[in-house]
C-alpha cells in the first residue's frame, strides 16, 4: 500500500498511505475498545427505528473495537486475539457464499490431527459438502474480534487462521471436552478447532447477530470505504449525544460563535465609547473646578457621570472590558496548521492522545475507514466502521473503486501487453513493413496477447498482438517472465512479479494463466524516501480478506496515514504483501511503500487463486508445512 509502502502489522514501521501501500495494524492499544452502553437520545430522527438501530449498533460496537489490526509492508504477522465467550446450544443456518475453491495443494484435513485428543461422538461427524453445494448445516459464530482456529485441541502459537466477529463457519455442533478449553472444542468441517470461549453455535447470540457484516465477495471490494476530508474528524466510541457533538466538533457551532463574536465586538465598541465619555466628563469637572463659570453646564450633571462610570464597571464585571492578557491554551494538533493547512509534526501516537471515554481518536485528512453500517442519529448520518467505531458521514465520502483489471492469458500468446498512456492507437503495417497507419483506438489499461514479434520503424518499437494489429512500445508495457523458482514442484502454482515492467503473471507449472498490472514501491536516491520493493523468491505466509494498514511519515512534514481493512492481502515476506489498492488507479507505475499493489479485481482473483486456500467463513488463513503458500518470485 502506500504510504507509499507496503502493509505491515501494527507496531511495525511502514505503511499504507492515502495513495499506495501500507502497514497493517494488529489489535493493541492503538485500537481503542468501544465504551459499553447506548448512545443518548437526540432529536431529529424517528425514535422507534433510531433507537432500535442505534442500540443494536452499540451492542455490536462494544465487541468490535479491537477488530482492526495491523501488518504492514515491513514487519511480522499480527498477533493472535484473546479468547472469551460462551457456547450455547446448536443451531442451523445457511452459510454466506463460500470463497472460491483452489486447485493447488490440499487444504488442512477436516479430520483431527493425530496428536489431538480423540473424541468419541455417539454418531459420525458430518462430512464437508462438495465445493459447489450450498451449505445448510450447523454453523459456529465468532463472539470475539478474532476467534482463533488451532490445528489441535490445545492453545498454541501456531494457528491455522481466524474467524472475525460475527463470522460463521461450518462445524460439528457437538463440543469435544478435553484439552485446555473448559467449554470444550468445536471441530470445524474445513479443518481446525475453535475453543467454546471464542465462538458459539447459538446464532441468536448478540455478539454473533450484531457482529461485523460479512465481507461482500460478490462486489469489487469486500466493504464500502469512506475518505476523511478534514483534519480532526473524531471517531467516537459510540453514538454521541448532542452535547458531546458540540463539545468534540466545535465547527458545528461556528455560526453561533460568529454571532457571539459580533455581539462582543459591539459591546466592546460601546464600552470604548462610554470610557471616552467618562474621561471627557472627568476632564470637564476638573476644568470646572479651575474656572466654574464656563463649565457650569457640564458640572451640573454629576449623576450622569456616575451612571456612565457604573455602566463601565458593570461591563467589566460581565467580561466585556478588556481583561488582563493571558496565555492562550495550546491549540489541538488539528487546528495547529501551517500556511498550507497541514498539521505540524503529527504522528499516530498524537492521534491516540485525543482518546477519552467518548472519542477513540481523531483522523488526519486522507484516512480511510471501512463502513460496516450507515445509520441516522441526532439529525445526522453516521458510519459504523468495521472496527466498531462511529464516524460522522458529513465529514467523509464513499469512494468509487478503480475498475481496471488484467486478463486471462490468451491462448498462444507469448506475453501480454498493457496500455498505460491516457490514449493510444492500434497500428497496421503494409506487407513490406515500410509504412504504418492507425487502425483503431485503445483506452488506458487495455490488455491483449502478444506474439513475441517486434519491429522497429523509424526508431519506434512496435509489438505484434495475437489479434494481428501492432502496439507502439512507448504506449505501454508487457509481461516478461523471470526464471521459475528453484523450489517449484511439477505443476505447482507460482507468481511472477516484474518490477521493471510492473506486471504480475499467475502461472501453473509452466503455463501462464493470468496477467495484471501492479504498482510496486517508489524508488528514491534519498534513503528515507526509498521504498523499493525487495526482490527474491518467497512463499505466501498468510492471507486476510481485509486488514488495516497505517504508519507515520518517514521524513519531516509527512503526515501519518491509516487505511482500514485494506482488501485481499497476501503476506509473503514480513509485512510485504500483494494486496488490493482502492485509493489510487495508477497501476503500472510505482506507487507504494514497498508492497505490490493490484487493482481490487485483480487482487481478489490472485487472492482466491493462490494458496493457502481460505476456508468457508474464515477471515484469515496461515500456510502450514502441509499446506504451503504459493511461491512469489519478484525480480527486475
Amino acid at each position: 500500500m502506500n504510504r507509499s509502502q507496503a502493509p505491515r502489522p501494527r507496531g511495525q514501521k511502514d505503511p499504507a498511505r492515502s495513495h499506495g501501500s501500507g502497514n497493517v495494524r494488529t489489535d493493541d492499544q492503538r485500537n481503542p475498545q468501544p465504551a459499553p452502553g447506548a448512545g443518548r437520545a437526540g432529536g431529529g430522527v424517528a425514535r422507534t427505528s433510531l433507537v432500535s438501530s442505534a442500540l443494536g449498533f452499540i451492542a455490536a460496537a462494544a465487541f468490535a473495537g479491537t477488530a482492526a489490526w495491523a501488518s504492514g509492508c515491513q514487519g511480522e504477522a499480527p498477533p493472535g486475539p484473546s479468547t472469551e465467550g460462551g457456547s450455547p446450544p446448536e443451531r442451523t443456518s445457511s452459510l454466506p457464499r463460500p470463497a472460491p475453491a483452489s486447485s493447488a495443494r490440499a487444504a488442512a484435513s477436516a479430520e483431527a490431527p493425530k496428536e489431538a485428543p480423540a473424541a468419541a461422538p455417539s454418531e459420525a461427524p458430518p462430512e464437508p459438502p462438495a465445493p459447489d453445494t450450498p451449505y445448510t448445516g450447523p454453523l459456529l459464530g465468532s463472539i470475539m474480534p478474532q476467534a482463533s482456529v488451532y490445528p489441535t485441541m490445545e492453545f498454541s502459537k501456531q494457528r491455522l487462521g481466524y474467524i472475525r466477529l460475527g463470522g460463521k463457519v461450518p462445524v460439528d455442533p457437538k463440543p469435544i471436552k478435553g484439552g485446555s478449553c473448559a467449554k470444550g472444542w468445536y471441530r470445524l468441517l474445513d479443518g481446525g478447532y475453535v475453543c467454546g470461549r471464542s465462538a458459539t453455535t447459538d446464532l441468536s447470540n448478540p455478539q454473533v447477530r450484531l457482529g461485523i457484516t460479512p465481507p461482500n465477495l460478490d462486489e469489487v471490494l469486500p466493504y464500502k470505504y469512506a475518505f476523511n476530508t478534514t483534519h480532526g474528524t473524531p471517531l467516537y466510541r459510540s453514538v454521541p449525544s448532542k452535547d458531546e457533538m458540540m463539545r468534540y466538533e466545535p465547527y458545528l457551532e461556528s455560526s453561533k460563535r460568529k454571532r457571539k463574536e459580533e455581539e462582543k465586538q459591539r459591546a466592546e465598541a460601546l464600552y470604548e465609547e462610554t470610557e471616552k465619555e467618562v474621561a471627557a466628563a472627568a476632564a470637564a469637572r476638573a476644568a470646572a473646578a479651575a474656572s466654574p463659570a464656563p463649565v457650569a453646564a457640564v458640572a451640573a450633571d454629576p449623576a450622569a457621570v456616575e451612571d456612565k462610570a457604573a455602566a463601565v464597571a458593570a461591563a467589566a464585571s460581565l467580561g466585556i472590558a478588556p481583561a488582563p492578557v493571558e496565555e492562550e491554551p495550546e491549540k489541538p494538533w488539528w487546528e495547529n496548521v501551517d500556511e498550507k493547512g497541514r498539521p505540524l509534526n503529527v504522528t499516530l501516537a498524537d492521534l491516540d492522545k485525543d482518546a477519552d471515554s467518548t472519542v477513540a481518536k481523531r483522523m488526519v485528512k486522507g484516512f480511510f475507514v471501512a463502513v460496516d453500517k450507515t445509520f441516522g442519529w441526532n439529525g445526522r448520518s453516521w458510519y459504523k466502521t468495521t472496527a466498531g467505531l462511529v464516524a460522522p458521514s458529513d465529514r467523509m465520502y464513499i469512494i468509487k473503486p478503480p475498475a481496471s483489471q488484467g486478463i486471462d492469458f490468451p491462448e498462444g500468446a507469448k506475453s501480454v501487453g498493457f496500455i498505460l498512456a491516457k490514449s493510444a492507437s492500434k497500428y497496421q503495417f503494409d506487407a513490406e513493413k515500410k509504412s504504418v497507419s492507425v487502425a483503431g483506438s485503445l483506452e488506458r489499461f487495455a490488455a491483449f496477447g502478444l506474439t513475441g514479434e517486434s519491429h522497429t520503424h523509424r526508431s519506434t518499437v512496435y509489438r505484434k498482438t495475437t489479434e494481428g494489429w501492432w502496439m507502439k512500445g512507448a504506449d505501454g508495457t508487457y509481461t516478461d517472465l523471470g526464471s521459475p523458482p528453484p523450489d517449484l514442484a511439477p505443476g505447482e502454482k507460482w507468481i511472477d512479479v516484474n518490477l521493471s515492467r510492473k506486471t504480475l503473471v499467475a502461472i501453473e507449472g509452466d503455463k501462464p494463466v493470468f496477467a495484471a498490472l501492479v504498482s510496486p514501491g517508489r524508488r528514491s536516491k534519498d534513503k528515507k524516501k526509498n521504498h523499493a520493493t525487495p526482490t527474491g523468491v518467497f512463499r505466501i505466509r498468510e492471507k486476510h480478506i481485509a486488514t488495516t494498514m497505517d504508519g507515520d511519515g518517514t521524513v519531516a512534514g509527512d503526515l501519518p496515514y491509516s487505511i482500514e481493512d485494506v482488501p485481499f492481502v497476501a503476506y509473503y515476506d514480513g509485512s510485504y504483501a500483494l494486496h488490493g489498492a482502492f485509493w489510487h488507479g495508477n497501476f503500472g507505475r510505482e506507487m507504494s511503500h514497498g508492497c505490490v499493489n493490484l487493482s481490487p479485481l485483480d487482487a481478489k482473483k490472485v487472492f482466491f487463486w493462490s494458496e493457502p486456500r481460505l476456508p468457508r467463513g474464515w477471515h484469515g488463513v496461515w500456510a502450514t508445512p502441509e499446506n504451503r503458500g504459493t511461491l512469489v518470485s519478484i525480480h527486475e
